[in-house]
């Protein structure tokens, strides 16, 4: 069914005939199998991609399956019982890893996110104009989009989910099931992931709103208005009460330190939203967020990026003007909040990092999914289709070729990893700025593409949490914030652990010289490596290039028994 009052055509009468809705033409019954066999070999060639936050993700999965029976494990981790909106990596993976290898199962798990955002554009496009269309199927070109190179599973699933879930309100418009079915979507989606919980919801409000413009349009009385928001408590309800009762509070507080406010009042959302609008203000804040606007399309090459996303706009711009172009006016409002929420919420918010460039992602995947064109014949559909699997044939190389080049990197560091014994505690470290690594134009400039994830951070960054995997030893790295992790660290290891910035190594400076520490370093409550010769075994330095090539020196007290080309072992002398 054409869901004629959230859609709206822009072509020709001649332009509207084609495929009924459960038919696929011949060039998408073709395309699709290809497009999908292209997203999933570089997950059939690499065993480890160079994702930010997944070697984390996948070491957490692995406590959790195993801290009950294994007495390492067990005495330093425990699973949380709280209900935190960032549960799905465990509900999909826990019994994934059950049945297969670990590593394994982290890839079927990023192939099945892939596979299901891919399905979800579809079905939303299908839903909204009435028909299986090859446009949706540019979606494909964000899928290796910033949010997965950056290792936020749960966020890149639950994407799928909820483009899947948008769909089903959209179709059960007007039947006594939509608010059940959005109900029991919305509290899945708080369990997912609650910035895809609040993504939904703005999907939501916007198709609520375009129902009351327009030909056709809904009175705008109070008894429709109190009706709709009814509706909306009623999806909101059971997760709010899930939020407030449990986490909010303890994520309030986080942030506040985070940020370097010193309250936790009510008032400190709005105190964080003024705060962005008065950063973008400098130059440099807009130069980071005409870098974001890449993260769609977020790959190793930006020229190849900057021409995806051109290509993409143009091609739109050109079916517009063709007369071959109609968009879903809930859709344009839903990307036009999206885009909004881009410039305006805060990094962080709430503890959650790289909160801004999700928005920016899901407008693009409306985008796509929330228009439709009408291609006047099949030759140019299949000049479309050829097209398509062309640039993402070249961009899926690129990828695949950066992904193989990282293996390398983890090489070295299982090389350094065997020199670890079993039940041992690791201190990670890097070179840090002093040495120009991480965050430094002379990182980005001298060390090669698939080290640097998302620019700013190290895809190196979380990769020593698979010493707990592999050696079931010690890392104060791992994912175990209270209050936004479903894994904690026992109370006699407390002081060996993270509270705000996870995963964050030391600054090797800080080893020898801690009086050089800034605010950063001491947000903490109790720093994890004040102390470090009494609490660990082991230092574990990563980019040792860039610490050598400066002329560093180590810290007394330790002893070098590995050195790598990105990785060096030293030994805790007591």
């Amino acid at each position: 069914m054409d869901h004629s009052g959230l859609s709206q055509a822009t072509g020709s009468a001649a332009l509207r005939t084609g495929a009924g809705a459960g038919a696929w033409s011949p060039p998408l019954a073709l395309t699709l199998p290809v497009i999908l066999a292209l997203l999933l070999l570089p997950l059939v060639l690499v065993e480890m991609p160079p994702l930010l936050d997944y070697p984390n993700h996948l070491a957490r999965v692995d406590v959790l399956l195993h801290y009950r029976t294994d007495p390492f494990l067990g005495d330093h981790y425990t699973a949380s019982l709280t209900p935190v909106p960032n549960l799905l990596m465990e509900a999909v993976m826990l019994p994934l890893a059950s049945v297969l290898p670990l590593y394994v199962a982290g890839r079927v798990y990023m192939a099945l996110a892939g596979v299901l955002t891919l399905f979800g554009a579809m079905l939303l496009n299908r839903t909204l104009f009435g028909r299986w269309s090859l446009w949706p199927l540019c979606g494909a070109l964000f899928i290796y989009n910033a949010t997965l190179i950056g290792g936020f599973m749960s966020f890149s699933l639950g994407l799928g989910f909820l483009l899947v879930g948008l769909s089903l309100w959209i179709a059960l418009a007007g039947r006594r099931w939509q608010v059940p079915v959005g109900m029991g979507c919305a509290l899945f989606l708080y369990f997912a992931h609650a910035i895809v919980l609040g993504s939904f919801l703005m999907c939501l409000f916007a198709v609520e709103a375009v129902k009351y413009v327009g030909q056709g349009r809904k009175p705008l009385t109070f008894a429709n208005l109190g009706r709709d928001a009814l509706r909306f408590a009623a999806l909101l309800a059971l997760p709010a009460a899930l939020f407030a009762g449990t986490v909010g509070t303890h994520l309030l507080q986080s942030d506040a330190a985070a940020v370097g406010a010193r309250d936790s009042t009510p008032v400190l959302l709005l105190k964080e939203v003024y705060w962005r609008l008065k950063k973008l203000t400098e130059l440099k804040q807009w130069r980071y967020r005409l870098h974001d606007m890449l993260a769609p399309v977020l790959n190793y090459n930006t020229l190849l990026d900057v021409a995806t996303l051109l290509l993409i706009l143009s091609g739109m711009v050109a079916a517009r003007l063709a007369g071959w172009l109609r968009a879903a006016p809930a859709m344009m409002l839903a990307v036009g909040l999206f885009v909004l929420a881009f410039f305006v919420v805060p990094d962080p918010f709430f503890g959650t990092y790289f909160v801004s460039i999700r928005f920016w992602i899901l407008a693009a995947f409306l985008l796509v999914a929330g228009t439709d064109i009408r291609f006047p014949s099949a030759r140019a559909a299949a000049a479309f289709a050829a097209g398509l699997l062309a640039l993402l044939t070249v961009r899926t190389g690129v990828l695949t070729l950066n992904w193989l080049a990282y293996e390398d990197d983890v090489a070295d560091l299982r090389h350094a990893m065997e020199r670890i014994e079993p039940g041992r505690s690791v201190l990670i470290a890097w070179a840090g700025q002093e040495a120009g690594c991480c965050n430094t134009r002379e990182f980005l400039l001298t060390q090669p593409p698939w080290r640097h994830a998302l620019v700013a951070l190290p895809s190196l960054i979380h990769l020593p949490s698979l010493i707990t995997v592999e050696r079931r030893a010690f890392v104060p790295t791992l994912f175990s914030h209270p209050g936004k992790q479903p894994l904690t660290v026992t109370q006699p290891y407390r002081d060996r652990c993270m509270a705000i910035y996870e995963g964050v190594p030391v600054d090797v400076r800080l080893l020898s010289r801690p009086e050089e520490a800034t605010l950063r370093d001491h947000v903490e409550p109790c720093p994890h490596y004040i102390g470090w010769r009494d609490k660990y075994d082991y230092v574990l330095v990563m980019f040792s290039n860039v610490f050598h090539a400066a002329g560093l020196k180590p810290p007394p007290g330790v002893q070098e028994v590995y050195r790598g080309t990105v990785f060096d072992l030293w030994r805790v002398e007591r």
